[in-house]
C-alpha cells in the first residue's frame, strides 16, 4: 500500500515538473517575442536567457538535460544547415590556418587560466582545469567527475562563462554595428512557412537525434543537425523558401532558457564560495576572447564580431544561436565551433595526462 502511494506521489510530482518546464518555455518564448518587438539585440535568445536565469535564481532549479536539450541543439543545428551553401566548404579550408592558430592560443589560455584558478584557490588541479576548458561545456561537465574533478564547481564555472558571453556579445554587436542591428530589428517577425518545409525541418531534427544516439561525438547533435539540415535543404527541399525569422527565434529562445536555468542559486553560491577570484577570472576569460578575436580578425577577412562569435569559448550552440540572431555568418560560426570542439576533445586526454603527471600538491 505504501509502495503504491509513493508511486502515485512520484507520478504526480513528475507531471507537475513537466508542466513547470512547459510553462517556463512558454514564458521564454513570450518574452523573446516581446524583446524582439521592442528592438533588443538577439531578442529571442536574450529573452529566453533572462527568463531562465530568473526562474533558476528566484523560483526553483529546473533541468532541461537529456532529450529536451538534445532537441534544442538539433533544432539550432538544422536551422543553420538550412542556411548553408556549398561555398562554405571552400571557406573553411581558407580559414583553416587562422583557426588552428586561434585554437592553439585558446587551449593555452584555458590551461593558463586553469593554473591561476588552482594557484589562487583551494581547488585541485583537475577541477581547476576542467572549470576553464574552453568549450564543450555539456560534455566536460558530464565526464569531469570520472576524472576525479568536482563537477559541481566545473558546472558553475561553465554556466557562468556561457551566460556571460551570451548576455554581452549581442550588446557588443549593437555597439560595433548599430546600422546592421537596426536592419535586423526591422525585419518582419512572422512570415508564412509551407507544411512541406516544416515537416522536412522536423524530420531533419529527428534524424540528428537518431544519429547522435548511434554515434556520439562532442557537439554531436549540433553537428548532425547541421548535416541533416544541409542535406534536406540542398537535395530534398530544393525549391523551398528560406526559414522564417520566428522559426529560428524559437530555437534561440530554447537555447537561452535552457542555458539560463543552469545559473541557479546553487551555481551562484558555488561561485560566491570561491569569492572574487571567480569574477576576476571570468573577466580575464572575456578579455582574452576579445584579444583572440582581434588576432583571428587580423588573420582573416572576417568582421570583428564574426571573429568573436567564431572563436569565443562559450558553447557551439550558444554562439551559433547568437550569430543567427544577429545575422553574422551563422553557418560559418557553427562550422568553426564544431571543428574547435572536436579538436579540443582530441587534445583533452593529453592535457589531463600531463596535469596528473606534473601537478604537485600545494
Amino acid at each position: 500500500m505504501n509502495f503504491l502511494m509513493t508511486r502515485h506521489v512520484k507520478q504526480k510530482e513528475g507531471k507537475g515538473l513537466r508542466r513547470e518546464h512547459f510553462v517556463c518555455i512558454v514564458i521564454a518564448l513570450f518574452v523573446g517575442v516581446l524583446f524582439s518587438f521592442i528592438g533588443v539585440p538577439a531578442g529571442f535568445l536574450i529573452g529566453g536567457l533572462v527568463v531562465g536565469i530568473s526562474y533558476g535564481l528566484f523560483l526553483r532549479p529546473l533541468s532541461f538535460s537529456g532529450m529536451p536539450f538534445r532537441f534544442a541543439l538539433g533544432y539550432v543545428g538544422v536551422n543553420v544547415g538550412f542556411m548553408m551553401e556549398p561555398e562554405l566548404f571552400r571557406l573553411l579550408l581558407h580559414y583553416f590556418l587562422p583557426l588552428l592558430i586561434s585554437l592553439t592560443i585558446t587551449l593555452l589560455a584555458g590551461v593558463g587560466i586553469g593554473w591561476l584558478l588552482y594557484r589562487w584557490t583551494d581547488l585541485d588541479p583537475l577541477t581547476a582545469y576542467f572549470s576553464t576548458v574552453p568549450g564543450g561545456a555539456s560534455e566536460v561537465i558530464a565526464f569531469s567527475g570520472e576524472y576525479g574533478a568536482d563537477n559541481r564547481i566545473v558546472a558553475a564555472f561553465h554556466t557562468a562563462r556561457i551566460t556571460l558571453f551570451v548576455m554581452l556579445v549581442p550588446f557588443l554587436a549593437s555597439v560595433f554595428y548599430p546600422g546592421d542591428m537596426t536592419k535586423v530589428q526591422g525585419e518582419p517577425l512572422f512570415e508564412s512557412i509551407s507544411i512541406g518545409t516544416l515537416i522536412g525541418f522536423f524530420v531533419a531534427i529527428l534524424l540528428a537525434i537518431i544519429l547522435f544516439s548511434l554515434w556520439k561525438l562532442p557537439a554531436g547533435t549540433l553537428f548532425y543537425g547541421v548535416f541533416a539540415g544541409f542535406v534536406m535543404s540542398e537535395w530534398i527541399l530544393t525549391n523551398a523558401p528560406s526559414i522564417p525569422t520566428y522559426i529560428a527565434g524559437i530555437g534561440q529562445a530554447l537555447i537561452g532558457v535552457m542555458v539560463g536555468v543552469r545559473f541557479d542559486r546553487s551555481t551562484f553560491l558555488k561561485l560566491k564560495e570561491i569569492g572574487v577570484v571567480s569574477a576576476l577570472l571570468l573577466a580575464v576569460y572575456f578579455l582574452f576572447s576579445l584579444v583572440n578575436a582581434a588576432i583571428f580578425h587580423w588573420l582573416t577577412d572576417l568582421p570583428y564580431m564574426t571573429s568573436l562569435l567564431s572563436t569565443a569559448p562559450a558553447g557551439a550552440a550558444e554562439m551559433s544561436s547568437t550569430a543567427m540572431a544577429l545575422h553574422l555568418e551563422p553557418t560559418l560560426v557553427s562550422s568553426l565551433h564544431i571543428i574547435r570542439v572536436i579538436a579540443l576533445f582530441l587534445f583533452l586526454p593529453i592535457v589531463i595526462h600531463l596535469l596528473r603527471r606534473f601537478s604537485a600538491p600545494k
